[in-house]
């Protein structure tokens, strides 16, 4: 009798639970691995296990078909869905688990470190008992990853310190994964010990950065979570512990200069990417002093460190991007077991738990556009503008204080015959791609002009497709810095030296009656209806047009139109 009462209710409580599954991430990605598996038989659930680790994951549909979890080839494993088992001669997990207290679903689970310590402890006569408990129960190899002295520590007390640390897993009521809410806290049984919930969109859930390996096996107490480490107490905040740490006393003083600092003391789930001090060590001579002296780009610094959500590692199964508080954002994906920050492996040190947060520390210093020089936006194909500004003088001319746009043309604009001029002619050429004033995308309208350092006008030209100054039209790369814009343009930008009417009346090919009606015609808005009707006074009708169309734009002044 009591062997189906038993089974009636565990019946009763897999029954309620698969009813709750369109409602959590989890159960979601819980479903897909039973549809995936179902010609192995009932309650089969399909998992990737990493190659060359003991990582199992209920996979995303997007880890499934690439066949990869973090850039690394997973293998196909099936085993029973929670909560069932195999029968002998019998295909899949036709079975409902048999089921017991907690103490007896860890052995069940294979939690059987944390069901030794139970025991050791004198914790198991509490949850073999009365009451409703969640157990996030460490692994076996969680307990083997743990460090030798705090292993020990707790071994050689284990009526307090073990006691104690075991608590600090428990909550005193049942919680399945459907109830783990995102951003979450809970009250753990050891001294009101907070336990902070992520349930992730890819249907990670972790307790303090803890990944759930094995959840919802449910007890007649209770339910047991199987986690993937040990957790430790988290008292402090992010800031608590930027305030003690000696390798970001760097980032400390940055962080107190632009009052980002206390921020980070306040309640709240952010994460932070901490630069070491070796990180800051590396920047180029004089970008960390320029930008300590100046708050707002120290503020724009830090603030491109943090994320306004808590991530933890164990939940990045692929790359992703995240806003920052300074307003840009970070890809953030991982390379194995490393994390990686747009796409680079910078990671140190990961999942250090805080009251308001998770830190990462990272070997570089991320530094956003907001914080830049107007010459330092440049990207890989604009480096052969930025260069020749350096090395002609005229990056020192551009003064931190100073506003300026930049016109930059791409690497491949630049001809062998134009990078072998002489050095002050292309200095003026250069010239003509700085503006004296910081003027964005949406600032430019047809027919105005730009005034260039060097002393020219450019005009800018607005059409339905493109933005255009002088011969070269923009291509997508606009960047805000500190104290200006760049542009990219497809070519190099060739100021009008001359007007239309003084082309033509040097050119050979037009009559002296047909300069003269150009003259007075001025051309108001189009040159090429004109030029068709009347181009019938000389031979050469087709070369001419096409000699009047390498002039790109014209402009209506007080002598005529201007090329």
């Amino acid at each position: 009798m009591k062997i189906f009462l038993l089974f009636t209710f565990s019946t009763f409580f897999l029954s309620a639970f698969e009813q709750a599954a369109a409602y959590a991430h989890y159960d979601k990605i819980l479903t897909h691995s039973r549809i995936r598996a179902r010609d192995q038989g009932p309650n089969v659930c399909a998992l990737q296990q990493v190659m060359g680790t003991k990582k199992k994951y209920f996979s995303t549909c997007r880890n499934w078909y690439q066949g990869s979890i973090c850039g690394k080839k997973a293998t196909v494993l099936y085993e029973c869905c929670p909560g069932y088992m195999k029968m002998d001669g019998m295909r899949g997990c036709p079975a409902v688990a048999p089921i017991d207290h907690v103490y007896g679903t860890l052995g069940i689970v294979g939690a059987t470190s944390t069901q030794q310590y139970s025991d050791m402890s004198k914790l198991r006569e509490e949850i073999e008992g009365r009451g409703s408990f969640t157990f996030f129960a460490p692994s076996n190899e969680a307990w083997e990853q743990l460090s030798s002295e705090i292993h020990r520590n707790l071994i050689d007390n284990v009526n307090i310190e073990l006691y104690n640390a075991l608590h600090h897993h428990m909550v005193n009521k049942r919680m399945l994964t459907k109830d783990l809410k995102n951003g979450m806290t809970l009250v753990s049984m050891y001294n009101g010990q907070k336990l902070l919930i992520n349930h992730y969109p890819n249907g990670v859930v972790t307790v303090n950065c803890a990944r759930i390996i094995h959840g919802n096996q449910i007890a007649t107490n209770g339910v047991v979570h199987v986690i993937d480490r040990v957790l430790t107490a988290v008292g402090n905040t992010i800031q608590d512990f930027i305030e003690v740490e000696d390798d970001l006393s760097s980032l400390r003083a940055a962080a107190i200069t632009s009052d980002v600092l206390d921020t980070l003391g306040r309640p709240g789930y952010y994460t932070l990417f901490a630069p070491t001090n070796e990180a800051f060590e590396r920047l180029p001579r004089g970008v960390l002093e320029r930008i300590m002296g100046d708050k707002v780009a120290s503020e724009a610094l830090v603030k491109f460190h943090i994320l306004n959500t808590l991530q933890c590692s164990e939940a990045i199964m692929g790359g992703a991007v995240y806003e920052t508080l300074e307003g840009n954002t970070l890809e953030v994906g991982c390379d194995g077991e490393t994390l990686t920050v747009n796409g680079v492996k910078m990671v140190k040190r990961k999942d250090i738990v805080t009251s308001n947060g998770v830190i990462h520390l990272i070997d570089r210093v991320l530094i956003p556009d907001s914080a830049k020089q107007v010459i330092e936006l440049g990207g890989a194909q604009q480096t052969t503008f930025t260069d020749l500004v350096t090395q002609l003088g005229l990056a020192s001319s551009l003064r931190p204080e100073g506003q300026y746009t930049l016109l930059v043309p791409q690497n491949r604009a630049f001809s062998d015959d134009t990078l072998q001029m002489d050095q002050r002619l292309l200095k003026t050429i250069l010239q003509n791609h700085i503006i004296k004033v910081k003027i964005g995308l949406n600032e430019l309208y047809n027919g105005q002009e730009l005034e260039t350092i060097g002393g020219k006008l450019l005009r800018v030209f607005v059409y339905r497709t493109a933005v255009c100054v002088e011969n070269s039209c923009m291509v997508r790369g606009s960047k805000e810095g500190r104290n200006g814009f760049i542009h990219v343009f497809r070519q190099i930008i060739k100021p009008a030296e001359k007007s239309l009417h003084e082309m033509l009346r040097n050119d050979k090919r037009f009559s002296t009656d047909c300069g003269k009606i150009y003259s007075t015609a001025r051309l108001r808005n189009s040159y090429e209806p004109w030029v068709t009707r009347y181009l019938g006074c000389k031979e050469g009708r087709k070369e001419v047009i096409t000699s009047l169309k390498t002039v790109p734009y014209f402009k209506i002044g007080k002598r005529g139109a201007r090329g």
